[in-house]
């Protein structure tokens, strides 16, 4: 019951979903994994066994990161393009 809530509340909210801690939560389509960003910190984690044990194969991040990550940056330049087309005169 919990997580299908925590899951509905990210959906909810474009995707990603601020704890009382300030940590930022998403979720991947079709993944159980909690992929979590400290912004007071930059520092990113997830759930999965490719994060977990991530040093045995000199990664930084886990794909599930990477995917969060592309997916932000997407999001800001079309946010960014938005405004950087309307003139005023």
């Amino acid at each position: 019951m919990e997580q299908s809530l925590i899951d509905y509340v990210i959906e909810l909210f474009d995707g990603v979903l601020i704890d009382e801690y300030g940590w930022e939560h998403y979720r991947i389509d079709g993944k159980k994994y909690d992929i979590r960003f400290d912004p007071s910190r930059i520092e990113w984690a997830c759930d999965c066994p490719a994060f977990t044990y991530r040093r045995k194969f000199k990664k930084k991040y886990c794909k599930h990161i990477v995917e969060v990550q592309e997916r932000k940056f997407k999001q800001r330049v079309a946010d960014a393009e938005g405004r950087a087309g309307a003139r005023v005169v």
